[in-house]
């Protein structure tokens, strides 16, 4: 679920200078400010939503949608390469196109489960080659 405005519900947000020394303390624990570029209303916003709580968000813009980047077209810091080699999964923001690596899930990818073929039907079909040869075009047209 992407972040909105709560004035007028635009999707054109980024996140807020920090006034003081509270508003940087409750971005770290969660509750960053946020502004409408649209508006510029100014709220803060909560990421502790329970269901989301354990998937991956773009550390600029705090969406959901990611998608997956090659390591072979970008630079990539060497803390980068260790987080990898430990497991991490390269993410890229589809909205803003920030890459990042995280270790928590993407949201929205599901991996399909090894499924055995002996217990999922499977029709074969087969054609007769010969019993093919034994039939006549028809010509159905009459001049």
């Amino acid at each position: 679920m992407a972040v909105t405005c709560p004035e007028c519900g635009g999707r054109n947000i980024r996140m807020s200078k920090y006034r003081n020394f509270f508003e940087k303390f409750l971005d770290l624990i969660g509750l960053p400010t946020m502004r409408c570029e649209d508006c510029g209303e100014r709220w803060r916003h909560s990421l502790w939503r329970i269901r989301e709580i354990f998937y991956a968000r773009c550390p600029r813009c705090y969406r959901l949608e990611l998608v997956n980047w090659e390591e072979t077209y970008y630079h990539t810091p060497k803390s980068w390469k260790v987080m990898v080699a430990l497991g991490a999964k390269k993410v890229r923001c589809k909205v803003c196109r920030h890459n990042f690596v995280s270790f928590r899930m993407v949201k929205g990818k599901r991996k399909w489960r090894n499924i055995d073929p002996s217990v999922t039907p499977v029709e074969e079909t087969t054609i007769n080659l010969k019993s093919l040869k034994d039939v006549t075009p028809t010509n159905d047209r009459q001049h």
